[in-house]
């Protein structure tokens, strides 16, 4: 079963926006850093197995293929892989340590649906829709596979409203609407008793 992330003025959770003021990014020394990207309610009942609100963040400029966070703190979560930020690397030649995108709010609700195209939609949830082999993240702190929370596209249309950035040549869109490795999906895994986090991407 698989539901489409969809807009939603009324919708418990949201894709993009600020920062929440309780929430600390980890420390890091990532290219570009953590962007903040939105926020998952378990309030709602189609998410009520996770045992927090989850905060989503991921190092998107990077070149990273697992990044796995510890929310043992939900607000204050902590890297567990990769363990050296420092020496990350970026296929963006206008990315640095400094570098700083702020994505728009937009509040989401899940629809069930039969088929999604993926190159029209926000996310998905349910069942990951793959852009290479499938690849189920081991949780570094129990061994157990992890279970799939969402994931989100390349395609969303969200729009940045805040950037640092100066593109080069031909590069302007990918830092002016929401994008993972340029066409990719982000893959987002928990890890519930654990409270351990997975972020991977892939793209075509």
């Amino acid at each position: 079963m698989q539901f489409e992330i969809i807009r939603d003025e009324n919708g418990k959770h949201q894709i993009g926006g600020e920062i929440p003021q309780d929430f600390t990014i980890p420390k890091n020394e990532f290219l570009g850093g953590f962007h903040y990207l939105g926020l998952i309610d378990n309030s709602d009942p189609l998410f009520s197995w996770l045992p927090f609100k989850v905060n989503l963040i991921h190092p998107i400029y990077t070149d990273e293929y697992f990044v796995f966070l510890d929310y043992s703190n939900p607000n204050s979560p902590t890297i567990i892989e990769p363990t050296d930020t420092a020496s990350s690397t970026s296929a963006f030649d206008e990315i640095n340590k400094d570098s700083k995108v702020i994505w728009e709010g937009v509040k989401v609700s899940l629809e069930e649906k039969e088929e999604i195209d993926e190159f029209e939609s926000i996310g998905i949830c349910g069942q990951p829709e793959w852009l290479q082999d499938a690849e189920i993240p081991k949780c570094p702190k129990s061994g157990k596979s992890m279970k799939f929370l969402c994931q989100l596209g390349s395609f969303s249309d969200i729009k940045s409203t805040f950037s640092n950035v100066v593109p080069t040549d031909g590069m302007a869109q990918y830092f002016e609407k929401l994008n993972f490795w340029c066409d990719g999906n982000l893959y987002i895994f928990i890890e519930p008793t654990t409270k351990t986090m997975c972020y991977t991407m892939q793209n075509t």
